[in-house]
């Protein structure tokens, strides 16, 4: 088995609980500043950290990924960059089609979740202060939590308060914030809990607590009965729905998108995207573009017919 330069520093500052993933391979990297990043990030591909605010980040992935420490990249992605979460969205298949492009070091021909990048000022960088407050009694560090950075995910499960949410400006990366500091304190705006935040953040609970395989069928079962509650006829070809319920979707998703980020001019980039019609949220064959879209069409379709999702 090879080795790489990162094994040893990480034997030496290993994550930590719960820590997100590419927060402590930011932390890594600061506190091996005298190191070449080239040599540090080889493994990679790259010396640059790149795009952290995907699900699941090339990066972290590699990290994972990487050949001396394979065996243990289940519970790397599950317990630090929030797997069991979005697991259970992506086919096995696109699944490992992404992970052999990760191993080999190519980019991946499409994005696993379309529209993830669009969706970037809804991914803020969130923390509990409370969850701060215990880290630096018991660590010594303040770290990011994988689950709070989960983007429906709004309350902390330990302590039952809103989480803060922090923006990173244009420009900076968690290189720049690899621990909850000072200023990342002085900056945090509390996330005002709502009947839709509740919502959201009370499926992605049970999306946290059950296997992926259980999540997918869930999820079969799901469309299935959102699709039967809206009287959607399919075909062999396509999927018949009553042009009210798909014009009220397209004002509903505007509007909540709106609610959640009220500074982002999100929905206007994608909001012709066919992938984001209601259609699409329902088909049996169609894979979920975005899991935060999804959980919304659940909601549309608990609020304006008989379905409810659990």
């Amino acid at each position: 088995m090879n080795t790489h330069i990162i094994d040893h520093y990480a034997a030496q500052i290993p994550i930590l609980p719960g820590e997100y993933l590419p927060a402590y391979l930011s932390r890594l990297r600061k506190m091996t500043s005298g190191v070449d990043p080239r040599r540090l990030m080889s493994f990679s591909g790259s010396a640059q950290l790149g795009k952290l605010h995907q699900l699941f980040p090339r990066v972290a992935s590699c990290f994972a990924y990487r050949e001396s420490a394979r065996e243990y990249s289940g519970v790397l992605l599950k317990e630090h960059l929030g797997s069991r979460f979005w697991r259970g969205f992506v086919g096995e298949q696109a699944y490992r089609e992404h992970i052999k492009c990760v191993k080999s070091r190519v980019k991946s021909k499409r994005s696993v979740f379309e529209g993830e990048e669009i969706l970037d000022g809804l991914k803020p960088m969130k923390f509990c202060a409370d969850c701060r407050v215990a880290d630096i009694e018991k660590y010594g560090v303040p770290i990011w939590h994988a689950t709070h950075q989960i983007t429906s995910i709004y309350l902390c499960a330990v302590h039952s308060k809103p989480l803060l949410s922090f923006q990173l400006k244009l420009g900076e990366t968690l290189l720049d914030y690899p621990v909850i500091n000072d200023e990342v304190l002085s900056l945090g705006i509390e996330i005002k809990s709502d009947e839709l935040r509740n919502w959201l953040n009370n499926q992605s609970r049970q999306l946290l607590s059950i296997s992926s395989e259980d999540n997918r069928n869930r999820l079969k079962d799901v469309k299935s009965s959102m699709a039967s509650a809206m009287g959607a006829r399919v075909t062999t070809r396509n999927m018949h729905l009553d042009i009210t319920y798909r014009l009220e979707w397209r004002k509903y998703l505007s509007d909540a998108l709106t609610r959640l980020c009220p500074s982002a001019q999100n929905y206007a980039l994608f909001s012709d995207k066919a992938s984001l019609g209601l259609p699409q949220q329902l088909k049996l064959t169609v894979p979920v573009r975005h899991p935060l879209v999804f959980l919304l069409a659940m909601k549309f379709a608990e609020d304006a017919t008989e379905f409810k999702a659990s």
